[in-house]
């Protein structure tokens, strides 16, 4: 039997599995940005694993419509506090989730790697 994962354990930094956000908040997202930005579409975003909304925030300026998908209910509450009402949450593993409509535009970027420990 597999053991059911706990996302909101999982986003949890602790010992041995400090992460260092600041690199990815002020050097990797701007390059992400910049390196995505050519292929971006006029149009609705969908953006799967948003942590606590950093990198959503940049995408802001590219879309008006942005749904995000987040296993993690406590990420999403931080993130609904930084970005405010104008973002959609969906709450839920990509695999699960049932999404609203197709978008113009979808990003998934490479998160926190964390090991899974009993």
């Amino acid at each position: 039997m597999i053991p059911k994962r706990n996302f909101n354990q999982e986003i949890l930094d602790n010992k041995g599995r400090d992460y260092f956000y600041g690199f990815d908040y002020d050097v990797m997202h701007p390059f992400m940005i910049r390196s995505f930005e050519v292929f971006f579409r006029k149009g609705s975003l969908l953006e799967l694993g948003i942590y606590t909304g950093e990198l959503t925030k940049r995408m802001k300026i590219y879309s008006e419509d942005i749904t995000c998908v987040e296993a993690s209910d406590i990420a999403i509450n931080e993130a609904q506090k930084k970005l405010g009402d104008k973002i959609s949450f969906v709450n839920g593993t990509f695999e699960a989730v049932t999404l609203p409509k197709r978008y113009d535009n979808v990003v998934m970027t490479p998160g926190q790697s964390h090991e899974v420990s009993p």
